[in-house]
């Protein structure tokens, strides 16, 4: 989990090194940079808005809005020194609502900004800033003072109160520990967001750092949802693994040293129909994690319904073939515990006692039949030709009984 993890903080990193490597050597910048960075959030800002819409992700437009909607504040509202009314009180509140509005992103669901849980998602943050407005109208002498409070209780002597800089530090460690938890590049999107506010706010009396740094962000927006849809176009969505897409495409990298495995799942449609499509889904996943565990360096691909293809780079089908057998065993000897609505237990902890208990009862096993081909083996030695070959000994494995390993 932590190499994935770590791979999804690959674009706030190097979004965040080069915002403050150019905050550093901002001297190079000439007038003509600074009007660029200057209108830059808000193209960038506005396609991260148009690709969000397109893909109907409520987290990411939220997430959009609410940093257009701060960076319009602080060049609106705080190019007075904070010192001075109402810049201080607005400086304050913008520095505490953001990490709140993003903590809250954390918590929503996906579920399209069409939905009605969507749509009070986009809602909050220019509601929260209409009625934070509204009292600081109606009450302009306790924003003063709270204010005041909050210049006073300064985070290790920066510019942010200490309040605002433990929530952003809150909101940072709850995405990086959901990412671990097989987060998604919204989490590193929020755990970005909460990094370059942090480092706005707090060093706010750096010459340009709102621009810079609201740049910087931005683009993480508009890298992190291209990477969303490069996933959508060469990820299996229920499996997780690459698909037939990206098979072929790895194809065109192959040398002429490699061996292919077609998989296919044994007697799988009567899976299906006798537990139904949703069982039929678990098991697609159950075998998909297990071949995942490949050793000697093979990478799976869902090639279709319920077959699969393995892809091993520079390795013969000699030396693959005891791996290829212990895998093969492996998913056979899995016990899949059947469950379904009205069995699976209300809550957590009758789960845990139920564990175990009712594992030899009301459950199946799945088998694999794989068909391997060595390119070196086959007369042309062109892809087309070893899958083909692979196909033809998944055949044979399925003539001859199933649950085996046929080499062409």
């Amino acid at each position: 989990m932590m190499v994935p993890a770590l791979k999804k903080m690959l674009a706030p990193s190097l979004c965040l090194l080069v915002s403050v490597a150019l905050l550093w050597q901002q001297t190079l910048l000439n007038d003509r940079h600074l009007a660029i960075l200057e209108s830059l959030p808000y193209l960038l800002g506005g396609l991260s808005l148009l690709m969000a819409l397109l893909a109907n992700h409520i987290r990411e437009l939220s997430t959009t809005v609410i940093t257009l909607m701060s960076f319009w504040l602080i060049k609106t509202f705080l190019q007075a020194p904070l010192s001075t009314e109402p810049a201080g009180q607005i400086f304050q509140l913008i520095s505490l609502v953001h990490p709140l509005l993003l903590g809250f992103l954390l918590w929503l669901p996906e579920t399209g900004w069409r939905h009605r849980t969507g749509l009070i998602g986009l809602l909050i943050a220019p509601t929260l800033v209409l009625f934070s407005a509204l009292l600081f109208k109606l009450s302009p002498t306790w924003f003063s003072a709270i204010s005041i409070e909050l210049f006073a209780n300064s985070l290790y002597g920066l510019t942010i109160s200490a309040i605002a800089g433990w929530l952003y530090i809150a909101v940072a460690a709850a995405g990086l520990a959901l990412l671990l938890g097989k987060g998604s590049n919204m989490e590193s999107s929020l755990v970005g967001c909460s990094l370059f506010g942090m480092i706005t706010f707090g060093w706010f009396g750096v010459q340009n750092i709102s621009m810079i740094m609201f740049s910087g962000v931005t683009l993480l927006l508009v890298l992190n949802q291209l990477g969303n849809l490069l996933l959508l176009s060469y990820r299996d969505e229920l499996t997780q693994i690459p698909n037939r897409r990206a098979l072929h495409k790895a194809a065109k990298a192959l040398g002429s040293n490699y061996s292919l495995v077609m998989v296919d799942i044994d007697h799988f449609k009567k899976i299906n129909d006798t537990h139904g499509h949703d069982l039929g889904d678990q098991v697609l996943k159950l075998v998909a994690s297990h071949l995942r565990r490949v050793r000697s360096g093979g990478k799976v691909f869902r090639y279709g319904g319920e077959e699969f293809c393995i892809l091993f780079r520079g390795r013969s089908a000699d030396e693959i073939t005891e791996d290829l057998e212990q895998l093969r065993k492996s998913i056979a000897e899995y016990d899949m515990v059947l469950r379904d609505s009205h069995s699976r237990p209300k809550r957590s902890q009758q789960g845990v006692r139920k564990r175990g208990a009712t594992r030899r009862k009301g459950n199946i096993r799945v088998t694999v039949s794989m068909g391997l081909a060595d390119s070196r083996q086959t007369p042309s030695g062109v892809f087309e030709s070893v899958m083909k070959a692979a196909d033809n000994a998944l055949y044979g494995a399925k003539r001859n009984g199933r649950n085996r390993l046929i080499v062409a």
